[in-house]
């Protein structure tokens, strides 16, 4: 079977296709895992490339990423708080203060609506 390889400056299959394009190589019995996991010298010759090791990220990259979605969750529950506080508890507070309604309905709506969005745990 002849693949089309297209190699980088390194050696390493960038492209590889049945069919050929411009700039591709025809390379014979080689299989698509063959060229995905080797190189070519520039001699021609293979050679086995090396598999990165996953990064694991140190426990202060991880505690700094849980801080960072912990500040993103606050910032969107303080949003949709304001949003609920200004439609239906700021409503209650200015019928109170032109003496329609009493103090307790708007603590009771500012209580309703606070209870809906509670701050997210921190991690």
């Amino acid at each position: 079977m002849v693949l089309h390889v297209l190699f980088t400056k390194d050696g390493i299959p960038g492209w590889i296709g049945a069919a050929p394009r411009e700039g591709s190589e025809p390379v014979e019995d080689k299989s698509v895992e063959f060229l995905a996991a080797h190189r070519r010298t520039p001699k021609g010759n293979w050679v086995a490339r090396a598999i990165p090791a996953p990064v694991v990220p140190s426990p202060e990259e991880i505690a700094a990423e849980a801080e960072a979605a912990h500040a993103v969750a606050l910032e969107a529950r303080d949003r949709a708080l304001r949003e609920a506080l200004a439609a239906e508890a700021d409503p209650q507070f200015f019928r109170w203060q032109r003496g329609e309604a009493e103090k307790a309905d708007w603590l009771a709506a500012v209580a309703a609506v606070k209870a809906r969005f509670p701050k997210p745990d921190r991690p």
